[in-house]
């Protein structure tokens, strides 16, 4: 009568270990099968527009340079971007880089319709004359917008008005 008990204990204990391998071997390798979704990204990273120093000074005022970007990973990344835009750089990055972009501008709209990323700002900060200021902060915006897969062009405003805003 115990002979029976233990031929199901260890039945039961080879049952158990095999499923525990079977686990082990196909538990990680669902994802990269494409039948489960992957966790959702927080973040993306995306390109943002910079100007470059040296090419600005001595050929370009819309010589521009991608910096690699974490932005919130939203229906558009567009926000996200013009903020990292806005924000600006590192005290590393300004050696070489520097942007035209007031850090203290507002994004008060931003909006796409038919890949057209109307853009309104509170104002586009304090001392924006000159041409080439001008050029180099049209530049990073509609770079760093038109970078992105759901935009092919840019309209910007300040204050809901579009006429003479960035024209050199």
């Amino acid at each position: 009568m115990e002979e029976p008990k233990n031929k199901y204990k260890i039945l039961e204990f080879l049952i158990l270990v095999l499923a525990v391998v079977l686990i082990v071997k196909y538990a990680g390798t669902s994802s990269s099968r494409g039948s489960v979704a992957g966790a959702f990204e927080w973040e993306k990273e995306a390109n943002v527009y910079f100007i470059d120093r040296q090419i600005a000074e001595t050929t370009s005022c819309e010589a521009t340079v991608v910096v690699k970007r974490k932005v919130p990973n939203a229906e558009t990344l567009g926000p996200g971007v013009l903020d990292a835009l806005i924000k600006g750089l590192s005290s590393k990055e300004s050696r070489s880089l520097y942007t035209s972009i007031d850090p203290a501008i507002l994004l008060q709209k931003f909006e796409i319709k038919n890949k057209v990323a109307f853009v309104d700002f509170s104002s586009l900060g304090q001392n924006i004359g000159g041409s080439c200021k001008v050029i180099a902060i049209r530049s990073q915006i509609e770079k760093t917008l038109t970078d992105l897969p759901d935009i092919n062009s840019v309209v910007i405003s300040v204050n809901g008005e579009t006429e003479g805003i960035l024209e050199p």
